[in-house]
């Protein structure tokens, strides 16, 4: 669950990360995602710490200053190293303001990648600084406190939450919604192109294989004469079977390699539609070909036994 909180007051700016003694040059990239926390309020929210550790009571106003990075940041300014225990010095970059030095941080651990405007926003680098260490006011619009039931629904926690807040600050406006909204929210667009892709491609499935059906039923009944001639021949009637299969493969494997040009020149145009997943994803083009393939099979199975079944005695005669 998120409190959203608003105290007033409007600062904005980014983080530049140098080693420590370097002034930040005007080029310098900023890490553009930081936040204070308090100790556990990662495990809230389900982020894992991979190295190193959390946040706890040693954190404080006299003791050295601590940080935790996600991997993200690690890959891009740690690339290969061991980043426990080194120090960073960091800098607040304001348009208006200039540079203000926020002094040296350690990393004292090593936290998992974490989205936090949307899915399909490149993990970022991302800092976290102890609450406990900020020496300066509070300049943000709004923070956030997270709460983790064990027992209860975490909207059963909001009366009571809202109750103590209160009491520290009548003044302070409150905002509750649980994690599980805010998730469904913001993939509310993507299962919506889901569910109407998925429709889509069931329709079209479906018409593929009744006109499969139609193309080969309609070529079985004109060649049926042809047929029965080969089976008062000696044709088996697995035979006959593999004959009208042969030719639906052949169709379908026309179909299949142009769908695949096609796919992959269209591809493109959906990428911004999909989310871990890349437009050219070997296992989807796989797994569409057998479905497919499999529907032909189906498709083309019933007028194949219907031809492995005519009588030959009967065809004679109608010749």
């Amino acid at each position: 669950m998120c409190i959203a909180c608003s105290p007033g007051g409007k600062f904005f700016g980014d983080i530049l990360v140098t080693p420590p003694g370097v002034v930040p040059a005007p080029d310098t990239e900023a890490v553009s995602q930081s936040m204070d926390i308090t100790p556990d309020a990662l495990a809230s929210y389900g982020t894992p710490i991979l190295a190193g550790r959390d946040f706890d009571d040693r954190d404080t106003e006299t003791t050295p200053n601590v940080m935790l990075v996600n991997e993200a940041f690690v890959r891009r300014f740690l690339p290969g190293r061991n980043p426990i225990g080194v120090p960073r010095a960091l800098t607040f970059r304001n348009g208006s303001s200039g540079d203000i030095p926020l002094g040296t941080w350690t990393i004292v651990g090593v936290v998992g990648d974490a989205a936090y405007r949307s899915i399909r926003t490149p993990m970022r680098p991302t800092i976290y600084t102890p609450l406990a260490q900020r020496t300066e006011p509070l300049l943000f619009t709004y923070f956030y406190i997270a709460l983790r039931s064990s027992s209860a629904a975490p909207a059963l926690l909001a009366h009571g939450v809202a109750a103590a807040l209160k009491a520290v600050n009548p003044e302070i406006a409150m905002t509750f919604r649980p994690m599980t909204t805010v998730v469904d929210e913001s993939l509310a667009q993507d299962r919506l192109v889901a569910v109407l892709a998925s429709f889509f491609g069931v329709l079209a499935l479906l018409l593929a294989g009744l006109g499969l059906y139609g193309v080969t039923a309609y070529a079985v009944a004109r060649r049926r004469g042809e047929i029965g001639i080969r089976m008062a021949l000696g044709a088996q009637a697995a035979g006959v079977v593999r004959l009208v299969l042969s030719r639906v493969a052949v169709l379908v494997g026309v179909g299949v390699v142009i769908g695949v040009g096609a796919s992959l020149w269209a591809s493109r145009f959906v990428a911004s539609l999909l989310y871990g997943l890349a437009p050219h994803d070997p296992a989807t083009f796989v797994g569409a070909a057998f479905m497919l393939a499999a529907v032909a099979v189906l498709a083309a199975w019933i007028p194949a036994c219907r031809a492995s079944r005519i009588d030959p005695a009967e065809v004679l005669r109608e010749a």
